[in-house]
């Protein structure tokens, strides 16, 4: 969700990501006693972005370093998507050096904060940015975007990329090329369309829309090569994002085109595993290892799969044979270890 310029503390949604129970508990004391009433935690980034997708947030302070998706991880996420990309972010970290900077300055960190933090520099740093009035181009922007969705709403095509191209005048955004190469798509004009997708994940690399829509166009072309190439871009990011529907189905896509990628079948397992559709899931890895019947990773995801489907001897036989693919497998050694403790 976007977030508005907001003065009333009450009103104020945050974010707290950390695996660490005592720093998101130490941060959370901090806001409240600057009168902040309202937190949500989450233990890494995919649980945040989880979080993000269902609950209003206004403010995310996230640790840099966290496991399942870092904080860095989930600024780039964010930072591509449509309804979060404008949420204040705060990155916290125990170091700093100019390569992190510059890559968090790169996907619109709001401040990177040292630990330990203090209560009164987070108080002001919070206070500055909910209470900044935006600027005259930021301003200028935001109206040209919602005049460019109104001709579109209304068919003028033409008149939107004009407003587009006005938006590019005061800096370049992978949503402008985004939207430019969608309605070159519309109109037909395919080659125009993958130039400005090609330009939108040139600036944000993990514009999922984009490579989405490059597949479609690709497709358009017959192409099928790039076509799949996209799509597969588009499924991980979606995934990554824990966008399980839209990475369904662009992977399925990568399906039509070609039945024998495996990590595809791979990749809908772990959806169909994440909504504890455990017989698909044990179907999809099949499909998998029967294309590739040596990949130990796919091995241990059946296994899995079949543990939490409480088929325990059929798990055990998955580790042991990602095992003898690759004796040196440590996380089939820990389920094999914890199968035998009984748990």
């Amino acid at each position: 969700m976007t977030t508005e310029k907001i003065l009333n503390k009450n009103r104020v949604y945050f974010l707290i990501a950390d695996a660490d129970r005592v720093k998101r508990e130490t941060i959370i004391a901090m806001l409240k006693s600057a009168d902040y009433v309202h937190f949500d935690q989450a233990v890494d980034g995919a649980s945040a972005f989880h979080i993000l997708k269902r609950r209003p947030i206004n403010f995310i302070i996230a640790a840099w370093d966290m496991p399942q998706m870092s904080g860095m991880t989930l600024l780039k996420v964010v930072s591509a998507d449509e309804e979060l990309f404008n949420i204040p972010f705060i990155l916290v970290c125990s170091t700093i050096n100019r390569d992190m900077v510059v890559e968090a300055g790169k996907f619109g960190v709001t401040s990177i904060m040292l630990e330990p933090l203090k209560a009164g520099v987070l108080d002001q740093k919070i206070a500055s940015v909910l209470t900044s009035a935006p600027d005259s181009a930021t301003t200028k922007i935001e109206d040209l975007f919602t005049k460019a969705k109104q001709m579109v709403a209304i068919g003028k095509l033409d008149a939107a990329l004009a407003i587009y191209k006005e938006v590019l005048g005061v800096g370049e955004d992978a949503d402008v090329y985004y939207n430019i190469g969608y309605i070159k798509a519309a109109q037909g004009k395919y080659d125009e369309a993958i130039i400005a997708f090609r330009k939108a994940v040139m600036i944000n690399n993990f514009h999922g829309r984009a490579y989405k829509m490059m597949g479609q166009v690709y497709m358009k072309l017959n192409e099928q090569e790039e076509a799949e190439k996209c799509y597969e871009k588009a499924g991980k990011i979606f995934l990554e994002r824990n966008m399980d529907d839209e990475a369904e189905e662009v992977f399925k896509e990568v399906l039509r085109i070609n039945p024998q990628v495996v990590n595809i079948y791979n990749s809908l397992g772990i959806i169909y595993r994440r909504r504890h559709n455990y017989t698909e899931a044990i179907n999809l890895y099949r499909r998998a290892i029967d294309v590739d019947p040596d990949d130990e990773n796919i091995l241990f995801n059946l296994g899995r799969a079949y543990l939490e489907a409480k088929n325990i001897e059929e798990a055990k036989k998955c580790f042991l044979r990602a095992l003898e693919k690759n004796p040196a497998f440590t996380e089939a050694k820990k389920m094999l270890q914890a199968i035998e403790m009984g748990f």
